[in-house]
């Protein structure tokens, strides 16, 4: 049964998350926020279902209040990830490991060389999810002045500064961290390191 209201349904995620640490955004099968919003597994797009405005509504208010940052983390799906990982997200995205960098094509690592200059980038189209994918941007989506949304990718040092993450961990302790969280989800085999070398 969907949640009665839209602060209910928040409160339910925030516990969620509270919980696990990672929560999807949107999965037929695993815990997602949408499943929570509207009571059951949505499958297809969420967009269009009834409870699409309330989950819309839940997403913005957990990124707003700093209670969540998106990410395409678990099988390059947006992933909900709880504050107490932020440092180990922040920690691995500041790596720039053989996996992340490798095989970046040009056009990538041209535009994460300006990412790495002026902190932050309005940018869409394949090299920008690339190098959100390798977590070697955060994409956060902005309102335009037109009122559409539009998507930066952010700089992580930028990151730290605006949600005053202080904490370094070495990439073991970061990844060993997101990996314990992603185990509550049966969801390792998703992350982005993992992927890589299975690939």
């Amino acid at each position: 049964m969907a949640t009665e209201s839209t602060e209910e349904a928040l409160r339910q995620t925030v516990d969620a998350l509270e919980r696990t640490g990672l929560l999807f955004l949107h999965d037929a099968r695993k815990p997602s926020l949408t499943a929570m919003v509207a009571g059951a597994p949505i499958k297809g797009s969420w967009w269009g279902h009834p409870s699409g405005k309330r989950i819309f509504q839940v997403a913005n208010a957990l990124e707003d209040e700093g209670q969540a940052l998106f990410v395409p983390l678990l099988s390059a799906k947006v992933t909900l990830v709880h504050p107490r990982l932020w440092s180990a997200l922040v920690s691995v995205g500041e790596s720039r490991a053989g996996w992340q960098v490798d095989s970046l094509s040009s056009k990538a690592r041209e535009l994460l060389e300006e990412v790495d200059r002026t902190g932050r980038v309005r940018a869409s189209g394949p090299s920008s999810k690339t190098l959100a994918r390798a977590l070697l941007v955060h994409a956060e989506q902005v309102h335009t002045a037109g009122g559409s949304h539009a998507t930066e990718l952010v700089a992580w040092p930028a990151v730290r500064s605006t949600r005053e993450i202080v904490e370094r961990l070495d990439e073991d302790t970061a990844r060993r961290m997101l990996e314990e969280a992603a185990e509550g989800l049966d969801a390792v085999s998703g992350l982005p390191w993992v992927r890589n070398r299975a690939d």
